[in-house]
């Protein structure tokens, strides 16, 4: 059991952990979530002894081993079949003694291979090719020095070096942010199938539901542990908020009552020992609890203009490639006003780049690419942090690409993104990755564009950013095509999907959740030579119990889309404001895409799902 026992923590003057409690059972499935800076990955080094608390203990079972990504690796040399095989450590020696056999007797030599048996040193290259045969590496990437793989890549091989290494505790820390939609599938269903007790930091809801059994939750210097899921806590939490709301109104209208009686008798001699006793009343109650913090971000992008009416994009029998190499042939891709389009496929079979080139970054080699006429794109990229300008603060950033506006006006348009009050002033330096984002993402939609290509905008976003994402996308009245690793992302805003692989690009007819079960089924052969060559996946039939629960969050979504178009009706009935009536203008038509999709899915459960 790992318990933490009155821990304080607090770095210059700032707390981030006041006289906190916890404790995790042996074989738990940990969740860490809060908001970025909230000190997740500052409890990860407290447990491995890196730093000391200021005050109690982090206490753990003699001998617990623990188990984390290492950042550094000592020889650029090993291959990354090797350097997997190495985290290991006593496996590695028995090895290189039982290589060295020539000074030992029969005896001894028949100990070492029953220990070095036991402890699967026979199947170890096995069990290692398979872990980094599901983080994407082919037998001949898991034959190459890791000096000649980028940073990425040597990520995943740190990663598969952890989940191979004995361990009775895994620590991971955003383990799928270097990973694509295919190895993070994979990953979630190698962490759900391991027995060891693990802490995980993610931000991705679908995989702290799927893989999580508790959630310890970080917030205002406390740590609260919950049993179950993301979801349940989410329950729990906001159901301990509204508790407290309610304690604290209930407190001050007590408060507010005997202060009255109070203030009306206290001079009046008949009720002068009555008074007396309600004001030590009042001095027993105290004051009233702080309201409980919240935090929500703000995403909205701007409504396109003009409008265009015609198909945006129309790619035809198009060649991508850099420097000579085709990277991707034949490709044949339509995009219209309101699609919501996801690129599938492993890193590096071309998504990014087919990305670039529908966001006119990259041009085609052969083949028809076209695009509407005055068609504006906004275009995200990974990696794109270079761009700015870290010296200079938000607001200055975007006086500069729109000298004529007034800091008022700026200050709005970044609000929009969730950027607000003194974090807009603040140097870019200083700003978290998700906020960081967030103004890359103002940026790129400054003018009203059409079209949003978006790869990899989830990176760096906690759970609610990438929740205000999604309402931004489903609001948004342009088109969108998105690449992200994401499963809630994807599965909440696309309704086409396009596989990327193979050299090429086509379109997948059936849900995403029948994807995600081809990509299981192929993890399923251990990642062999059969799996690497094995079909497309097949369009199948979307099984019952996944309608129903896409048709109790499109309910939900709904719910919440038809209150926010009726306070927006409201508004425009008291007086009319031009970005009210727009508002009112997408939430009409995000209502009546999800009414159209409910029913779609009631049509699917009284024909049997098909």
């Amino acid at each position: 059991m790992l318990q933490a026992e009155g821990v304080t923590y607090q770095i210059g003057t700032r707390v981030l952990f006041n006289d906190i409690f916890f404790s995790i059972p042996v074989g738990a499935k940990v969740g860490i979530v809060g908001p970025n800076g909230v000190g997740k990955t500052t409890l990860f080094r407290l447990i491995l002894g890196e730093i000391t608390p200021d005050r109690g203990e982090i206490s753990h079972p003699q001998n617990c081993r623990f188990v984390h990504v290492r950042q550094e690796m000592d020889d650029m040399q090993k291959t990354a079949l090797d350097l997997v095989l190495g985290a290991d450590e006593e496996l590695t020696r028995l090895k290189i003694l039982l290589e060295n056999d020539s000074a030992m007797d029969g005896n001894q030599l028949a100990d070492l291979y029953d220990r070095f048996a036991d402890m699967g040193g026979f199947d170890a290259e096995a069990r290692a090719a398979t872990i980094l045969s599901g983080l994407g590496f082919s037998e001949a990437m898991m034959r190459k020095p890791i000096g000649e793989f980028s940073g990425g890549w040597r990520v995943r091989a740190a990663l598969a070096s952890t989940l191979f290494a004995p361990s009775d505790c895994l620590l991971l820390d955003e383990p799928t942010n270097h990973l694509d939609f295919e190895t993070a599938i994979w990953l979630e269903s190698h962490l759900k199938r391991t027995n060891k007790t693990m802490l995980v930091i993610s931000h991705e809801k679908s995989f702290l539901n799927d893989v999580c059994d508790h959630i310890l939750h970080l917030h205002d210097a406390m740590a609260q542990l919950f049993r179950g899921n993301y979801d349940t806590f989410r329950s729990t939490f906001e159901g301990l908020q509204r508790s407290q709301r309610a304690e604290g109104i209930a407190l001050e209208r007590k408060r507010e009552h005997l202060q009255s009686f109070v203030d009306r008798f206290r001079a009046k001699a008949s009720k002068a020992k009555q008074a007396q006793s309600r004001m030590k009343m009042l001095e027993k109650l105290g004051n009233p609890p702080p309201p409980p913090a919240t935090y929500s971000v703000t995403f909205q992008f701007p409504v396109p203009s003009p409008k265009i009416d015609r198909r945006f994009v129309s790619a035809e029998h198009i060649v991508l490639g850099y420097d000579g190499i085709p990277v991707l042939r034949g490709v044949n891709l339509q995009i219209n006003d309101g699609d919501r389009v996801a690129l599938l496929g492993a890193n590096g079979n071309g998504k990014s780049t087919l990305a670039k080139a529908l966001a006119r970054q990259l041009a085609p080699k052969t083949g028809t690419l076209e695009y509407a006429r005055s068609l504006k794109i906004a275009y995200f990229a990974q990696h794109q942090e270079e761009i700015l300008d870290l010296d200079k603060t938000s607001v200055e950033v975007f006086q500069i690409l729109r000298p004529g506006q007034t800091e008022t006006q700026v200050r709005g348009q970044l609000a929009r993104f969730g950027i607000v009050k003194e974090r807009s002033v603040t140097r870019i330096r200083h700003l978290s990755g998700g906020e960081k984002t967030r103004l890359l993402l103002a940026i790129a939609t400054l003018d009203q564009p059409h079209l949003l290509v978006l790869d990899e905008p989830t990176n760096h976003l906690d759970v609610e950013a990438r929740e205000a994402l999604v309402g931004a996308i489903n609001g948004y009245a342009g088109a969108v095509l998105l690449v992200t690793h994401d499963f809630q992302t994807l599965r909440d805003t696309c309704r086409d999907f396009y596989i990327v692989d193979g050299g090429t690009c086509r379109k997948f007819n059936g849900p995403l959740e029948a994807y995600v079960d081809w990509l299981l089924e192929r993890g399923t052969d251990s990642g062999s030579k059969k799996a690497a060559k094995s079909s497309a996946p097949r369009t199948q039939r979307e099984k019952p119990s996944d309608v129903a629960r896409r048709m109790g969050e499109i309910s939900r979504q709904l719910e919440e889309r038809t209150a926010a178009l009726g306070a927006a009706e409201n508004e425009l009935s008291a007086e009319f404001n031009e970005e009210i009536y727009q508002k009112f203008l997408r939430l009409q038509e995000e209502v009546q895409r999800l009414e159209t999709t409910y029913v779609e899915l009631m049509g699917k459960t009284e024909s049997g799902g098909r």
